[in-house]
């Protein structure tokens, strides 16, 4: 039996029906939870993270032990102490002040020697202080908790710098707009000045949810694809048993299916309605497309779990729904990369309740 020819009009016609709501998707059911452990990761949640702060930040401080030169003069406050305090303060969205308050009380919970004042804690946000020790606590976090990971999903968020406006209502506005003109564009939304949302595009395991890559900037001239080829690298390297990788239409674009084709990995993205088979160098695009045509059940039912980067990014927004607090812009970054790690132990705490096959023994 002779195989069937699909032609770009066979494409085009599909993708139009899906995006219309035409298409019968045959959805699929939801997962089943287990209250019983999931209450018992909420009862124990703090002092888990109470713990886990400490463990892996001394943890990630031992690796990096020796990067950084002692100074003459008066020691200074160990690095690793400023770390376990912001991510304290970050996962009680709190100030400074209230964060040096906060030392004060768990201090010897977090195995610091002794109290400092809020004013170090603000000078924790300069990169140079913290950001060696946050970045090994990243990888740690997917050292535990993304290993056997083998499929992520990739997404675009932007936390406001106050609390008169809102991402998703402005992103909805964007595209709204787009709609009305016919186009689409790879634009994070604007809002009066350039400084009012941070922008960041994380890309996450989709069993374990957890993030394994992220790129973030207070620059809305910098389009999301363009933070694409960094969180890809990050997510492919903190996830070795990745195979696939899903995201909304917006990244169907060849020079992107072309960046995960240098992985060995499969990618799931809606193609546009009026999209080709033209594979224009990117042999990957054509295979891409064949595969949606052949079995538009299966593909559907492996794209639509793009939709866990969403969720991952509603998950950090209804923990951590205080606005940016910092004004100058690497402090920014650095508040943003604080609450990634925090959902990152958060979830990995979680884990281990509710799907410890999934996840390493911290310590083990």
């Amino acid at each position: 039996m002779a195989k069937k020819q699909f032609r770009t009009k066979d494409l085009q016609k599909l993708v139009s029906e899906i995006r219309s709501g035409e298409f019968g998707y045959e959805e699929k059911g939801e997962k089943p939870i287990d209250f019983a452990r999931y209450n018992e990761a909420q009862v124990n949640e703090l002092a888990d993270m109470f713990d886990m702060i400490r463990e892996i930040v001394d943890m990630a401080a031992t690796r990096v032990r020796g990067m950084k030169r002692g100074e003459p003069g008066r020691p200074s406050v160990p690095d690793a102490d400023i770390v376990k305090v912001l991510l304290v303060q970050s996962y009680f969205g709190v100030s400074n002040r209230v964060a040096s308050g906060h030392l004060r009380l768990f201090r010897g919970i977090l195995g610091i020697d002794k109290n400092f004042s809020y004013k170090t804690i603000e000078r924790g946000y300069d990169p140079e202080r913290t950001k060696v020790i946050l970045d090994e606590v990243f990888k740690i976090t997917n050292e535990l908790g993304n290993a056997s990971e083998t499929e992520c999903s990739v997404d675009g968020t932007g936390d406001p710098t106050t609390i008169k406006i809102n991402y998703e209502s402005r992103r909805s506005a964007q595209h709204r707009e787009e709609a009305a003109r016919n186009i689409e564009t790879d634009a994070f939304p604007k809002s009066g000045t350039k400084h009012n949302f941070q922008y960041s595009v994380l890309g996450a395991g989709v069993s374990t949810k957890i993030i394994a890559g992220f790129s973030t900037t207070g620059d809305h001239s910098i389009g999301e694809l363009s933070h694409f080829p960094s969180v890809m690298q990050q997510t492919f390297d903190n996830c070795p048993q990745m195979d696939a990788i899903h995201g909304d239409g917006l990244y169907a674009a060849r020079t992107i299916v072309g960046i995960v084709s240098r992985y060995d990995v499969i990618p799931y993205f809606l193609p546009k309605s009026n999209a080709t088979l033209k594979s224009y160098g990117v042999f990957l695009w054509k295979r891409m497309c064949l595969a949606l045509m052949r079995n538009p059940q299966l593909w559907l039912r492996e794209y639509h779990k793009r939709s866990i980067g969403e969720t991952v990014n509603s998950m950090i927004k209804r923990r951590e729904p205080t606005p940016i607090r910092k004004r100058l812009e690497r402090r920014k970054d650095t508040e943003e990369c604080l609450k990634i790690n925090v959902h990152n132990v958060r979830q990995y705490s979680y884990l281990t309740y509710l799907a410890p096959h999934l996840v390493k023994e911290l310590g083990g």
